[in-house]
């Protein structure tokens, strides 16, 4: 096995190269959460990320022990009034943690309101950096 560097913006990530355009895996992790759907605990690369994501944004602030501003306000807006406020909430939280993870870069961020289904879905245009790779990321918050 040989070993490769990329650099993206002005960090250097080291991989395995297995064999001609493969790459071993860059991220390695668990989560319960589609447990019924794929039979298995173990996430790798994007979906990894996309999970560690969603993870930061269902935590309620004040929740994780010893880092009270880690975390989003969006896992206690259900109920709240569908309303410009509640969406700038949900975009300057959003930004937040897209900013505090290294992995991604957000290119663009739409917020749409869905008064017939109680809801605001978000759709964020995401960079995963290690890979290269463009993907949208939809997030629906529910409002009643």
């Amino acid at each position: 096995m040989d070993w490769g560097c990329v650099w993206q913006s002005r960090r250097k990530y080291k991989y395995k190269v297995l064999s001609e355009g493969q790459m071993a895996k860059l991220y390695k992790g668990f989560s319960t959460v589609n447990w019924l759907k794929k039979k298995t605990l173990a996430l790798y690369d994007l979906d990894l990320v996309k999970q560690d994501l969603l993870n930061h944004i269902w935590t309620v602030k004040g929740e994780r022990v010893h880092m009270p501003n880690f975390g989003t306000r969006i896992p206690v807006l259900p109920f709240e009034q569908n309303d410009q406020i509640t969406r700038d909430i949900i975009d300057e939280d959003l930004r937040a943690v897209f900013e505090y993870d290294p992995r991604v870069q957000l290119i663009n961020m739409s917020i749409l309101t869905l008064p017939s289904n109680n809801a605001i879905i978000v759709l964020a245009d995401l960079l995963y950096l290690e890979f290269e790779v463009r993907d949208v990321l939809r997030i629906e918050i529910p409002t009643k």
